[in-house]
């Protein structure tokens, strides 16, 4: 005999009316929005979440499993006012009415605000915002890095306006992905990789635009701090002008879009070639006027000349006069000529004292216009 339950004799199993209850009861309610407050709020080591919804005079058991759980900003505080959207069923293994959440929103500020918030408080106590961490971007970079994903629209428009401002850039591209579970990790990573790269002069991260949900990425904690800490400038570029993340925050320059990322970092050939033609319009009117001061210069020099070498040659004569003079005072022969003579013994010493003379011997004596050679007959002292 089948077992319906009509009779003992065809009584259904326990589990079999919890699924029945089950099916009906899945069947009969579709998933719906149902608000209330957020109590007994608890993360499991396998991702889940499990927390009680209720209001002054119910409550209900909520599950919301990991594949949901993880797009949460943050967890709720117990207290905190929420609409959730699931499926009301019951839990056939332990007889329980349950909902199985799938998405879950605050009230007021709503969880990204709260979360946002929450960690843009953390980073700005550690200075992370501060201008004076920021790196500045070199003028004229070679090599580049683009951190995005391949397949993601913000790439094209980023080497589409590299090529066009500046073709001579060596640039690489590092796919990563840049929304979803487990984004954070891989941009985390990916910025990991590039770092290693010799000879990188500055880095582009970016993405498109996107929901709120898109772009959290750009949020959280492992982003931003891989961000922050990245060693060489980085310019961050997420979404829309008017989407701002924490990552854009912490980094060397944010830009609104990825297109301006790019003309950021890459200098404009045109200005440079303008620039270029003013600086060489401008050294060649600098070397004309040099050369013209020069000829005025030489010309004046060229007038100026004979006067000049005409002083300063008289005023060399008269010292080469004033010279002579002094030298001619000094001279022996000056001496001589006023009646003074010099007595040298055949050896050319001169003999100045009375002891040198001795009696007999012969010496020679310098006059003015010869020499004298004579004997020394005696020789008186000087009292």
């Amino acid at each position: 005999m089948r077992p319906d339950g009509r009779t003992a004799d065809t009584a259904i199993s326990v589990s079999t009316l919890n699924e029945s209850a089950k099916r009906m009861l899945e069947d009969r309610v579709p998933r719906l929005w149902v608000r209330g407050e957020v109590a007994n709020w608890k993360a499991a080591a396998s991702g889940h979440r499990y927390f009680t919804l209720r209001d002054d005079e119910a409550q209900v058991s909520c599950a919301m499993f990991k594949g949901d759980a993880w797009q949460l900003p943050t967890d709720p505080a117990d207290g905190t006012e929420v609409s959730v959207f699931g499926q009301p069923t019951i839990f056939a293994a332990k007889g329980r009415f349950q909902m199985i959440v799938r998405s879950l929103e605050a009230s007021g500020e709503g969880l990204w605000r709260i979360a946002f918030e929450k960690l843009r408080r953390a980073l700005a106590a550690e200075g992370l915002f501060e201008p004076a961490r920021k790196r500045p971007l070199p003028p004229f970079p070679r090599r580049i890095a683009v951190v995005t994903s391949r397949a993601g629209a913000a790439l094209h428009d980023v080497l589409t306006v590299l090529e066009r401002r500046s073709p001579w850039l060596d640039v690489l591209v590092c796919d990563c992905r840049v929304q979803g579970e487990g984004a954070a990790a891989h941009i985390r990573d990916a910025l990991a990789r590039v770092a290693r790269i010799p000879d990188l002069d500055a880095v582009i991260l970016t993405r498109g635009g996107g929901s709120i949900e898109d772009l959290w990425c750009f949020n959280e904690e492992t982003t931003v701090r891989a961000v922050a800490a990245f060693p060489l400038p980085l310019v961050c570029a997420v979404g829309h002008e008017v989407d701002v993340t924490l990552a854009e925050l912490v980094a060397d320059r944010r830009a609104p879009t990825p297109s301006v990322a790019a003309e950021i970092v890459a200098p404009d050939r045109r200005a440079l070639e303008a620039r270029l033609g003013s600086v060489a319009g401008g050294l060649a009117r600098g070397l004309r006027r040099r050369v013209e001061r020069g000829r005025a210069r030489a010309s004046t020099y060229e007038r100026e000349l004979p006067r000049v070498m005409r002083s300063r040659i008289e005023r060399t004569r008269v010292q080469i006069e004033g010279l002579a003079g002094r030298l001619n005072a000094l001279s022996p022969l000056a001496t001589m000529a006023r009646g003074y003579s010099v007595a040298t013994d055949s050896d050319g010493l001169v003999l100045s004292r009375v002891e040198q003379f001795e009696c007999g011997a012969g010496f020679r004596l310098r006059v003015i216009d010869g020499l004298v050679r004579a004997t020394v007959d005696r020789g008186e002292r000087l009292s």
